[in-house]
C-alpha cells in the first residue's frame, strides 16, 4: 500500500499544480525510496565480509560472515565449546589459496576449502579445513551438512585474551599470519608458499 502511494502522490502532486519538481524527478525519487526501503529489509546482521590479501607470498581470499558481539557471552554460550562452528556468521566461511600452501606446516593444495573452527574451554581449539564450502555446488551451509570425512586438514591452536572486546569477528592475513580475532579472544597461524620448505 505504501508502494502504491508513492506512485499515485508525484501524479497527484502535479494535476494539483502544487510541485515545482518534474514529474521524471519525483519519479526518480519514488525508486530511490523504494529500493533503500527494500536494501532495509533485506540488511544482513552479520555483513558478508571478504579479505583479500597477499603476503609471504601468497594470495589468499577469505569470504566469512562477520557477526557482532552485540552485549553477548559469545564463548561457550552463542558458540558451545566442543563442537564444529562455521567460524563466521550464516553461510560457510571459505578460504582460497591460489597456489599449494604450508598450513601451520601442513601441505595444502591451492584451492578453496570451508574453514571451520573447534573452540574448547580451557585448552587449544581445532582449526579444519574442509572439501566442501559451497551450497551451490555441495549443498553445505554453515556448520549444518559439516561431513569430517571430507576434512582435509586438522591442526591446534591456542588462542589467547584480548585486552578490550573485538565486537566484530576480524580475520587478517600479515607477514605471513592469519589472525583471528572476536569478543575476547584471537589465535593465529602460519600460511606460506609449499615450496618454501
Amino acid at each position: 500500500m505504501r508502494k502504491l502511494a508513492y506512485l499515485f502522490l508525484p501524479a497527484l502532486l502535479i494535476a494539483c499544480g502544487e510541485a515545482e519538481e518534474t514529474s521524471e524527478e519525483i519519479q526518480e525519487e519514488v525508486v530511490e525510496t523504494v529500493e533503500e526501503e527494500v536494501e532495509e529489509k533485506n540488511e544482513r546482521k552479520s555483513p558478508r565480509t571478504t579479505l583479500e590479501v597477499e603476503s609471504n607470498g601468497v594470495s589468499l581470499k577469505m569470504v566469512y560472515g562477520s557477526p557482532r558481539v552485540k552485549d553477548r557471552k559469545i564463548w561457550g554460550n552463542l558458540v558451545p565449546f566442543g563442537k564444529v562452528w562455521r567460524a563466521g556468521a550464516d553461510e560457510t566461511t571459505a578460504i582460497t589459496f591460489d597456489q599449494d600452501v604450508l598450513v601451520n606446516g601442513n601441505e595444502v593444495n591451492a584451492g578453496t576449502y570451508a574453514f571451520f573452527i573447534i573452540p574448547n574451554e580451557n585448552e587449544d581449539w581445532e582449526v579444519i579445513l574442509n572439501e566442501e564450502w559451497s551450497k551451490e555446488l555441495h549443498d553445505v551451509w554453515g556448520a549444518y551438512n559439516y561431513k569430517q570425512d571430507k576434512d582435509v586438514l586438522r591442526f591446534k591452536v591456542s588462542p589467547s585474551d584480548n585486552i578490550d572486546v573485538v565486537e566484530n569477528l576480524t580475520y587478517q592475513f600479515e607477514n605471513g599470519e592469519m589472525t583471528f580475532e572476536w569478543e575476547n579472544k584471537r589465535f593465529t597461524f602460519t600460511v606460506a608458499p609449499a615450496q618454501a620448505v
